[in-house]
């Protein structure tokens, strides 16, 4: 009996154990209605929101998050009635992250209408001279684009792009069947996104079918089951700004929950620059770097002669004495300079504007170079408690390992506002 007892008991935690893993990942949001909307594998989970909520002593009136990807923490503030505040250097994921949230948001009638409009579009879809226009693709100019593409898949998304702007008059409905069409373009493509964007190999692209309308249908049948079924968003989220640094707000707020890209992470620009083209915020892939200008400095590809540096940190400089001598890119100081840098100064305006007593907590994961660890979380303590905040709890949600094997972790940190 106590020998049954212990393996339940082992069992139980295992299952939390492999949850609280999970927390920090976008797996859990796929089935989760209006975050399935579109899949943004480096986000974290809506049940992590959820409980860093459940575990604030405090009343939450206001959200803020300053690097909001796809919407996760304004969405799930939305739907617990608590105001909502969000920046986002991208403007294909603002674009995800306003169409999920403010279209749940509508009245009865405005869905009753998008619904409508969305049954429409799904109808004129299936007119046959729609359905057999790829018959005669073989040559397509989409501004360098087409070599991400079969031809025939390209020419079908670019006809849907083409019905959804003469059937969908209404704003809302109109962004919602884009949103759609966006979230099955990289499947629909020749490439695949595992952490970055990258052309599918032999294997992969085997397993590719590049059924576009079918794809299609299927997301457009989701939302609209969605929008029928969970009417529990009561609140609209409101875009301060693109970049975190010069966020201003019409008034203090109570909570900050985020994750700031990781040093030397996913490059969030590059790594939707298929749907990015595809909704029209760039027309080449020569647009790119000047997204990449506006966000802070976490990858390589923000490197470059534009951005300067006016000093480095103290907290970084013992860091950099150890890698400089031993690193494989020369830009590889300069991009942590260039972050910490930027991250003190999101993190000094988070301190200006939050209330007395408010609370920030932090997602983030520690890097390494050529065998020299980075401690993100570490340096990200120390400048956040120059900035008047006292970190209160700690927690890692789970461990990983570099290329070469070094041990990282993703964690979370916990702080409050206590300037006085």
């Amino acid at each position: 009996m106590i020998m049954e007892r212990c393996i339940v008991l082992n069992k139980q935690l295992n299952l939390v154990d492999k949850n609280k893993k999970l927390l920090g990942t976008f797996s859990l949001n796929e089935k989760a209605p209006i975050h399935r909307w579109f899949n943004f594998s480096e986000g974290y989970s809506n049940q992590f929101i959820k409980q860093e909520l459940s575990l604030i002593e405090q009343e939450v009136k206001s959200i803020y998050d300053p690097f909001s990807g796809t919407g996760t923490t304004p969405l799930v503030a939305s739907k617990n009635g608590i105001k909502s505040y969000y920046s986002e250097t991208n403007p294909f994921m603002a674009f995800v992250c306003d169409t999920k949230i403010n279209t749940s948001f509508s009245t009865e009638e405005e869905k009753e209408q998008i619904i409508e409009q969305l049954e429409m579009l799904l109808e004129n879809i299936k007119l046959p001279t729609n359905i057999q226009c790829n018959s005669t693709a073989t040559n397509i100019d989409y501004d360098g684009f087409e070599k991400y593409f079969d031809l025939k898949a390209l020419y079908k998304l670019l006809t849907i792009k083409r019905i959804i702007k003469e059937t969908c008059i209404v704003d809302r409905s109109r962004n919602l069947a884009l949103l759609a069409l966006a979230s099955i373009t990289v499947k629909n493509s020749k490439m695949i996104r595992r952490g970055d964007l990258r052309f599918a190999n032999e294997k992969e692209i085997q397993k590719k079918e590049f059924n576009v309308f079918h794809d299609f249908e299927d997301k457009i049948k989701v939302m609209i089951s969605d929008l029928i079924n969970q009417n529990d968003v009561s609140e609209k989220t409101h875009f301060i700004s693109e970049d975190a640094r010069n966020a201003v707000f019409p008034e203090k707020i109570d909570c900050v929950i985020t994750s700031p890209p990781y040093l030397n992470g996913t490059n969030y620009i590059r790594n939707t620059k298929l749907e990015l083209k595809l909704l029209d915020f760039i027309q080449t892939e020569k647009d790119l770097p000047n997204l990449h200008s506006k966000g802070i400095m976490a990858g390589i590809n923000g490197v470059s002669k534009r951005r300067k540096i006016p000093f480095i940190l103290e907290e970084i400089r013992p860091y950099l004495e150890r890698l400089e001598p031993v690193s494989y890119d020369r830009r590889i100081p300069i991009m942590i300079s260039g972050y910490f840098y930027d991250m003190n100064i999101v993190i000094k305006q988070l301190s200006n504007n939050l209330n007395e007593d408010g609370i920030f907590i932090l997602d983030i994961g520690d890097s390494q170079f050529a065998g020299v660890h980075i401690p993100t979380h570490d340096v990200l303590k120390s400048l956040a408690e120059k900035h008047g905040f006292r970190l209160y709890d700690e927690e890692i949600l789970r461990t990983r390992r570099s290329k070469n094997q070094m041990i990282l972790s993703q964690r979370v940190l916990r702080f409050k506002l206590e300037k006085n």
